[in-house]
């Protein structure tokens, strides 16, 4: 056998055990909860404290998924110069174990997902709670602890009851390390004036959120607002998969299944699907095989299901994403950094080249 040859097959084959090492690491990884991300060796403590992830891991990172608090009815307005000593994630950071092999909701506890639920649906309320602390200031200190240059901040609208997209704008211009992804929903009679004013305005992206919007991404209306964001050459990120703590009202829209039309129909048209497809990752991984206007964010995934992503090929459509204030930054960055120990380049891809590439042609200025 050619010398050279062996030397690769060896090295790809120690690569293979490292990684597979890893996976087995991750399966049997239970955390107390997000205070021991510590005891990983990506992470350490500054003089405050505070968690905060070791220089020499990452040199720049972009979260494609992150919000601050939403308003509806024009009730309860987010504090949009509030600053915390600590903001308040859904997912406790004490107290909650977490298991690194699955989907990251899965790891609520019965008491910590009626928690979560009620304070998520309590901010159309009132800000006295949780939501109140999802402010711009609060996610740019979460973002420096963990070396993220910029976040993708995603807008949910309902036609009518709320002005998220206006919001997200506004507080993209003030702070330029956040890129605005607005909201317009499919079934708004001004759809088509709304995408076009959003992009003027300088939208970069759009978000579709099925189950909370109520709609599958194969509806004809929702098929109109993707293919104009084509023309206009904004990508579209959905949220895709059912939540395991998603009520059964919601479950069905996100089916990987009602992504096959529009995704084979568009091919001008950039799909982002969110948290992987959370437990329909494979079905997620098949359609992106076959379809190179799909990328996937990883947001919630485990480390095992991210490998199988890039073992399919997929390391140049693959995103890094948190869901702030669903979760710390560094709970799916622990993931996503256990799945590439033995790939830097490749680590690279995810937290910041693919990113960066997609988002400068959509027009964002980085």
């Amino acid at each position: 056998m050619d010398r050279r040859r062996f030397i690769g097959m060896s090295l790809s084959a120690a690569g293979a055990s490292l990684a597979a090492a890893n996976a087995a690491r991750a399966a049997e990884m239970i955390l107390k909860d997000c205070e021991a991300l510590d005891t990983l060796a990506y992470f350490s403590r500054n003089a405050a404290g505070e968690l905060i992830l070791r220089p020499e891991v990452a040199d720049k990172i972009i979260d494609f998924h992150a919000h601050i608090g939403l308003s509806f009815l024009g009730v309860a307005p987010l504090d949009l110069d509030r600053e915390d000593a600590e903001a308040k994630p859904y997912f406790p950071v004490r107290g909650n174990p977490i298991k690194m092999d699955g989907y990251a909701a899965e790891s609520f506890t019965e008491e910590t997902e009626r928690t979560a639920q009620v304070e998520s649906v309590k901010q159309a309320f009132t800000k006295k709670g949780y939501a109140g602390t999802h402010t711009p200031k609060n996610l740019l200190k979460e973002m420096d602890r963990n070396r993220v240059t910029h976040s993708v901040l995603l807008a949910i609208d309902y036609p009518g009851i709320s002005r998220n997209s206006e919001t997200y704008l506004k507080v993209c211009r003030q702070h330029p390390r956040l890129i605005p992804f607005v909201s317009v929903h499919p079934k708004d009679a001004m759809l088509e004036h709304k995408v076009k004013k959003f992009r003027e305005a300088g939208a970069v992206g759009m978000k579709v959120h099925p189950p909370m919007q109520f709609i599958r991404a194969n509806h004809p209306k929702c098929m109109k607002l993707t293919k104009l964001c084509g023309e206009l050459g904004m990508p579209v990120l959905f949220h895709s998969g059912s939540s395991p703590i998603a009520p059964d009202f919601q479950k069905g829209y996100p089916d990987i299944e009602h992504f096959e039309e529009p995704v084979a129909k568009q091919p001008g048209t950039t799909f982002i699907l969110g948290h992987g497809g959370i437990g329909q990752w494979r079905e997620l991984i098949s359609l992106a095989k076959r379809n190179p206007n799909v990328y996937i964010e990883i947001s919630g995934q485990p480390p095992a299901h991210i490998r199988e992503m890039l073992d399919a090929g997929l390391e140049d459509r693959v995103l890094f994403g948190s869901d702030w204030p669903y979760y710390l930054e560094s709970l799916p960055l622990a993931k996503l950094l256990l799945a590439t120990d033995d790939l830097p380049a490749v680590r690279q891809k995810i937290l910041y080249d693919n990113a960066v590439g997609l988002l400068r042609q959509a027009g964002a200025k980085i």
